[in-house]
Parts: structure tokens; sequence; C-alpha cells
């Protein structure tokens, strides 16, 4: 899963919800904590929730000149677990409809629907499959495009608190007009995440992608690093994460120098966020800043996002 700070008008742009929701889908006969509280309730099979938000874009087009935007996004969605201790089927969905100031390319709604399934290979071994449909949105990339992706996961627990996880994705993506073209995206990774105590955790990933397309222009290989971070915070929580990937394009020449060159493209993106529970609400305040570079100098910009979400669990 990618990290929930990937906050914009994107997927995750309107609240880091997946965790919260995938917590109070717990098998039901369990007890859970919530945070900030001294008693434990049952938990439940299924959660919904509604959400607004605040979010304020210091670049919302990703392009040198800037365009400086805000908007308020209306969220909703809900989860559900079916199965047991040693096998469980969890579907997810997450809905967004945006509205953002100067500019209307944004101003569409999102939807995310996802199916998981996980289960006990053998003694520490662990199997998951993962279907996920996206349309106008994306999980990692701050644009406007419908997302298909099949991921295959096993991991390999190495006591309560440690778990090593391989991977393979395949990812389909649609870009609409005007640039209208497909690319293919096969993927492999590995991510180590271990838990301290009851609410600390932390998690670092390396993938290697082989990007295709339709247009040879698209085509790309490269790595991407990330770490994650939990804490708590009394009776809050903070998340944090950060992301470095390299984009090696094997088709696109650009103009260095007096030398045409392979276009090469790197992009850091560090996130933190906030989430205090206040009985069946909560409220998250998130901050985003991303840079990307390239040897190709009309396509370097930086972006800054901050918003507030305020949601409701019923």
């Amino acid at each position: 899963m990618p990290s929930l700070l990937e906050a914009g008008p994107g997927r995750r742009a309107h609240a880091p919800l997946a965790t919260l929701v995938l917590a109070l889908c717990a098998a039901a006969g369990h007890a859970q904590q919530t945070p900030g509280s001294d008693t434990a309730a049952p938990a439940r099979p299924w959660a919904l929730y509604t959400g607004l938000t605040y979010l304020y874009d210091t670049n919302i087009d990703h392009t040198q000149p800037a365009l400086e935007s805000f908007g308020g996004l209306v969220t909703f969605g809900g989860a559900v677990r079916l199965g047991s201790s040693r096998g469980a089927l969890d579907l997810q969905y997450d809905g967004v409809i945006r509205g953002y100031a100067h500019t209307n390319i944004w101003n569409i709604p999102g939807h995310d629907m996802k199916a998981s399934l996980e289960g006990l290979l053998a003694h520490h071994w662990d199997l998951g499959a993962t279907l996920e449909f996206e349309f106008n949105g994306s999980t990692e990339d701050r644009v406007l495009r419908n997302e298909y992706s099949w991921e295959s996961e096993l991991g390999y627990r190495l006591n309560r608190s440690n778990e090593l996880l391989v991977y393979g994705e395949y990812l389909i993506k649609e870009y609409p007009s005007p640039q209208s073209h497909h690319e293919f995206d096969p993927r492999v990774g590995v991510r180590f995440r271990q838990l301290i105590g009851d609410r600390w955790s932390w998690t670092v990933s390396g993938r290697y992608e082989f990007n295709r397309a339709d247009s040879a222009r698209y085509r790309y290989v490269g790595p991407t690093l990330g770490a994650n971070l939990i804490n708590p915070l009394g009776g809050s929580n903070v998340s944090s994460s950060v992301r470095y990937r390299i984009r090696n394009f094997t088709n696109r020449l650009v103009r260095v120098g007096t030398t045409d060159v392979l276009r090469r493209d790197t992009d850091f993106v560090a996130s933190v966020a906030w989430h205090q529970p206040i009985g069946h609400w909560e409220i998250v305040l998130n901050y985003q800043y991303e840079r990307y570079q390239s040897n190709d100098i009309r396509k370097e910009f930086r972006e800054q996002t901050a918003g507030m979400t305020l949601t409701h669990w019923w």
C-alpha cells in the first residue's frame, strides 16, 4: 500500500483513510482500542465514513509558472472484511467530489475500488493479492488518469513484530485528453515493516519498475525508495513519509548543452500528518512537499500542499 500521505488532487488527496478503515474492519469478536480512550470496544467487520477537506496547493498543474489553488472536497466510502483469522477478504471503496478554484480540470468526482485477499500460507508465511480500480485520480502521481492494478505479495514474519514482504504488481494507466495514451507498468519490490508496541511502526521499501507505453516517449525504467513512520502523540498520532524516485527514459532525448541525451527525472516527496480522533470523529492536518527535477529543465517544479480533513465514522 502506498503512503497515506501522498496527498493531493489524486486518490489520496482527500484524506489519509485506508489504515483507519482497515483498523475498524478487524475480525468480529476481537477487541479494538480507540486511540485516546480508556476502554476497548468490540470491533465491527465493516465501516462507513463521510468527510470534508480543505486543501491549499501552491502548484496544482505541476508547471514552472505554478498555478496556485485551493479547494473543498467531500469524501465518502467504506470497507468490509469477510473471513477468519487464517484468511480474509477486504472490500473497500473511497469516493471524492472536488471543487478547486482557478481551474476546472480537477472538478470531477474520483472513485477508488479495492479487493484484497490475504491468508496464512504456512508457518510464518503469508500470501496476499489485491485488485484495484481508480477513476479520475492516482495513488502515487498527482495526475488525472484511470488506473487498474493487480498485486501479488508474499510475506515472511520473522517474529510478532517484524515482517519482510516481496511483491509483484502490474499497473495499467489510462490518460485522458490531450495526452490520450496508455501505459503498462510491471513492478517488483520489497518492504520491511516493524511494529514497536501497540501504536508505533516504521516501514522501508524499494521497488523497480519497467514502464511501457503505446508511445515510445513515455517508456522508462527506474527505482523508487521510500520510508514511513507512525508514532503516537498522547491520544493522537503522527504519520510521516518520504519517497525518492528515479525515471530513466529509454527513448526520449533532451538537449543538454550541445549534446542529445536520454531524459532522466527524479522526484522527492516528503509528507507529515497529525491525526486526532474524537469519538466517532477524526481531525487530520497534513502537509506535503514535492520537488521534481530533470535534465530537461523545462520539466522541473516544486509544490507544497496543506490541508485539514474532518471525518465522521458511522
